[in-house]
């Protein structure tokens, strides 16, 4: 079963109350766990991009960065068909979910726990 690791920077830590995300990298795995791809990119939030004494981007490095929008295609490409993984999953998941809302993408109502 091929995997996606994902993981995000964000501007803090509730993007239901405008936090964004700043960061986003993702690798991909076979079915036996090797590495087939590796992607990592700035992203935009057109916002003040927050605790960057926590995530180590400076301002200035994403004003020439795609918006989340710009990347959701090529992101939900690399996704599919995988199994998503994520150090805390719960968190990451919230900031997807809520990206690609903002995205315009239409999703079907997320699930949390078991």
């Amino acid at each position: 079963m091929p995997f996606a690791v994902i993981d995000f920077e964000t501007t803090g830590l509730v993007p239901e109350r405008s936090d964004r995300v700043v960061e986003v990298g993702i690798v991909l795995t076979d079915d036996a766990g090797c590495i087939e791809h590796e992607w990592t990119t700035l992203v935009n939030p057109h916002r003040d991009i927050g605790a960057t004494h926590i995530h180590g981007i400076p301002a200035g490095d994403i004003l020439d960065a795609p918006d989340f929008a710009g990347i959701s295609d090529y992101l939900l490409e690399m996704l599919s068909g995988r199994v998503l993984v994520a150090h805390n999953a719960p968190f990451d998941m919230r900031f997807l979910h809520r990206e690609l809302q903002l995205a315009r993408y239409e999703l079907l109502s997320r699930r949390t726990g078991c």
